[in-house]
């Protein structure tokens, strides 16, 4: 079945298997191409044979079940399936646009604060002394990152038959389970108004950022406004611009209009999981952060797939892993909508 030794084939494996899923490589292995016509079959023979050569008695389908099982087997697919969900991600989690991400250390809770200084710089002449600012912290947060998870399993079947695109359909849509969950927990936190540390609630009249009316572009420009003037926790003017206007599904192509008529340089974003006639509207994520994702410390991708042993299994499983959350890092934004 083999024309090369097995640990060649596996070589060639993710290049292989990353073809077989759509996804372009650049300086691919050059045994890949040879096993674009059976993919998953021919590196599971591979990875049988790495274990222990083909006995007398054992047919080719043998040696296959023997490396859907191993490691081998299962990283080359986590490894090219983690590219595949995380692309879909990527194209999925409109909502980080508007996101700012913080890192977290642990799973533990992680307090977020708000900082600020007081007052502008001052002018400094020849040989003045520079006077001594304050940072100012306020408002804030406890954030904690969670796991979400799910096992795929490619079954034995699927694995001989080489069905390496009903296989990358699974993952995508795991890719884009993983950034739903993430949005959820994003449209969430904005929703809920919560409680800030300073024992007030994140949205509410005192602080300049509700407006009580329907999205029209007197309410919008009300809320552009309420950007510029409010005022921070070190007493300074805010002066922010409005960058991104987050609406319900209801008000979507209002929003699009809207925003096009007036020639505004503001991003729409539109979301099902706003409750009716919501609208936010928000800053600039690296001018102002206001509402931000979590991710680990040292991570690198939102979705990770690794290799998940079942020895019951008659095929080979993965684990999709997403570590995250959200939290409601500052009030400046504004929440509009009746």
């Amino acid at each position: 079945m083999l024309n090369h030794t097995p640990a060649d084939i596996l070589a060639a494996g993710p290049d292989a298997i990353a073809a077989a899923f759509g996804l372009t490589t650049r300086n691919p292995h050059p045994l890949a191409d040879e096993l674009t016509t059976a993919p998953l079959s021919r590196l599971a023979y591979a990875a049988g044979l790495a274990i222990r050569p083909q006995q007398p008695h054992e047919n080719d389908r043998v040696v296959m079940a023997r490396g859907m099982q191993s490691s081998d087997f299962a990283g080359l697919l986590a490894s090219a399936s983690t590219t595949l969900a995380n692309r879909r991600f990527t194209a999925v989690a409109e909502h980080r646009a508007f996101c700012a991400t913080l890192e977290c250390r642990d799973f533990k809770p992680t307090e977020i604060a708000t900082t600020d200084v007081d007052g502008e710089l001052p002018e400094v002449g020849d040989l003045h002394q520079i006077a001594l600012g304050r940072v100012l912290v306020g408002n804030g947060a406890t954030a904690q990152l969670r796991t979400f998870a799910r096992v795929l399993r490619a079954s034995r079947q699927l694995i001989v038959n080489d069905n390496a695109g009903m296989l990358a359909d699974a993952v995508e849509n795991l890719g884009t389970a993983a950034a739903r969950t993430e949005a959820r927990e994003v449209y969430a936190a904005l929703e809920s108004n919560p409680t800030m540390d300073d024992g007030e609630l994140a949205f509410h009249a005192d602080h300049g950022n509700i407006i009580a009316s329907a999205l029209d572009g007197t309410s919008l420009g009300q809320g552009m406004a309420a950007l510029r003037t409010m005022t921070l926790v070190g007493g300074n003017q805010a002066d922010l611009s409005a960058a991104h206007l987050v609406v319900a599904a209801d008000l979507e192509l209002a929003a699009r209009k809207l925003i096009h008529e007036a020639g505004l340089q503001i991003t729409v974003t539109a979301t099902g999981r706003l409750a009716t006639g919501r609208w936010y509207l928000l800053p600039s994520h690296e001018a102002a952060p206001t509402i931000a994702t979590l991710r680990l410390k040292g991570s690198t991708q939102p979705v990770l797939i690794e290799s998940w042993q079942e020895h019951e299994f008659d095929g080979s499983s993965m684990r999709a892993r997403c570590d995250t959350g959200a939290v409601l890092v500052a009030r400046t934004l504004i929440r509009g909508g009746v």
